[in-house]
């Protein structure tokens, strides 16, 4: 692959829902604003399910306001929500066009998405239609109105906590600890979401706050903590490894990302190269690159 500055980089992330880019790649996506980088999320479904008393058609509006605001707080370039009812996904043929041509129209370096093992069928659907797309964006004569772009892309999974069939193997590692008040401040965007429906669905008792620093402190006790917080410690030799052994024992909060055997294979020069702000990376990485 060409030599890529971090400003000319282009990564997209691709979730199942309003809310999953930023909630689980939103520490990611702010590193690489900083570092220059054209950032651009996708929703492949527009939310229309996720709650208790609303109507689909007034859901999906609101959520789609929603996501544009998280998409002015975090900086990105792009909050795309795709009109694809929630609950409904699924790898078809119509379907994997799609993700095909969503993905060469932008010519990303990299694209993070699910991985195809999640509690969740959407995320699982988005997960194989990335799998099922990453082959065939370098075919021509597959969706020939779409030119097959210059670039193929690194792809990586999205952070989970499932076992089975295999642990997410922590091949890139970031610490968002200085990421986390902008990220908690575009989380609150989601309100719908956050304040609304996750409390019905996991019966949280306590107060929803009504203040912005309430809020932020309410996400990060019942989203953050057990989400990023856990990656920290799950994976804390990673980030000794990466960040060096007195950093890495004291990051408190970070994301993690596999890359899949699908997709372009980074070198490991090139992997320091997409991840600037990772300390090491460029002596390290090469402990994440599967070898073939």
């Amino acid at each position: 692959m060409k030599t890529v500055e971090p400003k000319d980089l282009r990564v997209m992330i691709i979730g199942a829902h309003p809310d999953d880019p930023d909630i689980t790649g939103g520490g990611i996506a702010l590193n690489f604003v900083k570092a220059g980088a054209t950032v651009k999320l996708v929703s492949m479904c527009n939310g229309d399910k996720g709650h208790m008393t609303m109507s689909s058609e007034a859901l999906a509006a609101r959520r789609y306001l929603e996501a544009q605001k998280s998409k002015a707080l975090l900086g990105v370039d792009e909050y795309r929500i795709m009109d694809h009812p929630d609950c409904e996904l699924e790898a078809t043929l119509d379907m994997r066009k799609e993700v095909t041509r969503l993905i060469r129209a932008f010519a990303p370096h990299l694209v993070f998405t699910h991985r195809t093992c999640d509690y969740h069928a959407d995320h699982r659907a988005v997960g194989t239609l990335v799998m099922d797309s990453a082959y065939l964006l370098g075919v021509p004569l597959w969706c020939p109105e779409t030119p097959v772009p210059a670039v193929k892309p690194a792809i990586y999974f999205l952070r989970d906590a499932f076992m089975h069939p295999a642990e997410l193997r922590p091949d890139i590692v970031v610490d968002v600890g200085d990421e986390m008040d902008q990220l908690l401040t575009a989380l609150c965007s989601h309100e719908s979401q956050f304040f609304e429906w996750l409390v019905f669905d996991k019966r949280i008792a306590e107060p929803v706050p009504s203040s912005l620093e309430g809020r932020k402190a309410f996400i990060e006790k019942h989203w953050m903590i057990p989400r990023k917080a856990y990656d920290a410690q799950r994976f804390r030799s990673r980030l000794e490894a990466l960040y060096g052994e007195e950093r890495g024992r004291h990051i408190r909060y970070a994301e993690a990302y596999e890359l899949s055997e699908y997709g372009y294979q980074p070198t490991a020069d090139e992997v320091r190269r997409f991840f600037p702000f990772v300390p090491r990376c460029a002596a390290d990485a090469a402990q994440g690159v599967p070898k073939r």
